[in-house]
């Protein structure tokens, strides 16, 4: 489905296909608005069910992050003197599990040989919950008990800092036909790229921790899986006119593109104040959420 393909079904939708009073700017905000509200819904219930994480799929996506010692001034702290980073890609938007990789360092420690790579899952490491867990003999953290913490960092400040070189972020598109600028004659002068995933201004910090002893076992790499930002969602007047259909072919499958319309509609109505916006999400309700699979 392609962007000028939704707009008409939304037109359609809301009976005003023959005369829309619906600006294309207002279009192109709404548009991206549903599909933002709509990742959010899926989200919330990712992996309930193979729909729901189906609904998602073309977002997915993986990242090998190398991981170095953080020695910021805040990491400088006896409690957090171990504390091992990275930066997450600029498509990043929510995570969805970490891994870590550790290199064994001690000849004779269990049953672990030298400079062997083992792997354990990290668990999500909350605001409060680490003052909780610190001192939890079942919980606190540890080489095979790792924490990955979700950190916001200024990254013009922590540059300046010169307490430690700025990792380099990885630049691996999982989707390379998707993700790659199309240019055409209208868009020469665009601002923004038609297919920009971009969605942080600020650097997302991702913080493994696993105790103050790092001797044994020295954390390597971070596997992440992840959600990525959608593509940017842009319509001109050009393509509109166009008899042709030389809009950007929308990334979700048909099915969500649909479910997307809903949203997108739902919008509409209550920004005109039609008095549908009682009885549409009702007739559109097509998913139920938060219904496990049934086995």
């Amino acid at each position: 489905m392609t962007s000028r393909e939704l707009y008409e079904y939304a037109l359609i939708e809301i009976n005003k296909l023959e005369a829309p009073s619906l600006l294309l700017e207002d279009y192109n905000y709404f548009i991206n608005k549903a599909v933002q509200q709509y990742i959010n819904k899926v989200y919330n219930r990712y992996d309930i069910n193979q729909q729901s994480t189906d609904d998602l799929r073309v977002l997915k996506s993986s990242s090998i992050l190398e991981l170095e010692l953080d020695a910021s001034e805040i990491s400088m702290i006896n409690l957090l003197n171990r504390t091992y980073s990275c930066f997450m890609p600029d498509d990043y938007l929510h995570i969805l599990n970490c891994v870590v990789e550790y290199e064994v360092l001690s000849q004779n420690f269990k049953c672990y040989d030298v400079g062997t790579r083992v792997y354990f899952p990290a668990r999500r490491l909350t605001a409060d919950m680490y003052s909780l867990i610190i001192n939890n003999a079942y919980m606190r953290p540890m080489y095979k008990r790792p924490y990955y913490f979700i950190n916001n960092v200024n990254l013009t400040e922590y540059q300046n800092s010169n307490l430690i070189a700025v990792p380099q972020k990885p630049i691996l598109p999982s989707n390379p036909e998707m993700d790659q600028e199309i240019i055409d004659s209208d868009q020469i002068d665009s601002i923004r790229p038609i297919f920009d995933r971009k969605s942080n201004n600020s650097t997302v910090k991702l913080e493994i921790r696993y105790g103050q002893d790092d001797a044994l076992f020295l954390a390597r790499r971070a596997y992440v899986d992840y959600i990525k930002s959608p593509m940017f969602v842009r319509l001109t007047q050009s393509q509109i006119d166009r008899t042709v259909d030389t809009s950007q072919v929308l990334e979700f499958p048909d099915y969500v593109c649909f479910e997307i319309v809903n949203e997108f509609v739902k919008l509409l109505l209550e920004n005109a104040s039609d008095p549908r916006i009682q009885t549409n999400p009702v007739v559109n309700q097509t998913i139920a959420t938060g219904i496990p699979e049934q086995q």
